[in-house]
């Protein structure tokens, strides 16, 4: 299994047992991505709103005027990309082996 193929979905070359199991470790991981993306994103937001009511209304501006593309419509290997901009190769790491462990 390579990171590659879950990035971007094709699993066709590989046996139909296998791709089942890639379908399901994918999701999962898609899962717990979106997960601790909202998490870390409503953990900045309310840490800032004591501080800085302008900059919370600020963002919540921007989401609503903008729009914000939601997290289920994002491909993995964006959803992948978005969780590295914000944390660590250390704690993508951490969260592929919460995946494996729920696999």
């Amino acid at each position: 299994m390579e990171i590659k193929d879950i990035m971007s979905g094709d699993f066709s070359e590989y046996p139909e047992e296998t791709q089942i199991f890639m379908r399901e470790y994918t999701e999962k991981l898609r899962e717990i991505i979106k997960e601790e993306l909202i998490k870390d994103i409503s953990y900045k937001m309310l840490k800032d709103i004591d501080k800085s009511k302008d900059y919370f209304m600020n963002v919540l501006t921007d989401i609503l005027d903008n729009g914000y593309k939601g997290l289920n419509k994002m491909s993995t290997q964006l959803l992948i990309d978005t969780y590295l901009e914000r944390k660590t190769q250390e704690d993508f790491l951490i969260l592929l082996e919460k995946v494996n462990d729920q696999v």
